[in-house]
């Protein structure tokens, strides 16, 4: 299902390397600032903010998933 979703984008250097959707903002800039926290400032850039993504939900573990970021 191709949906607008919160979405938490971990970036080393300029690449996108993981992308956790968020029901609401407050959610996700909570796991940013614990991850901020345990990471210390070596730690990749971490970004809260809405994309277009193509999302399913895994029967393994009953959560959404991103397959894959259409627009950011």
């Amino acid at each position: 299902m191709i949906e607008s979703i919160i979405a938490l984008l971990m970036y080393i250097g300029i690449n996108l390397q993981e992308h956790v959707p968020y029901d609401n903002l407050g959610d996700c800039l909570k796991a940013k600032r614990i991850s901020e926290r345990s990471s210390g400032s070596d730690g990749p850039r971490l970004e809260c903010r809405p994309v277009k993504a193509e999302t399913e939900i895994w029967v393994e573990d009953n959560k959404k998933h991103i397959i894959r970021i259409i627009e950011d």
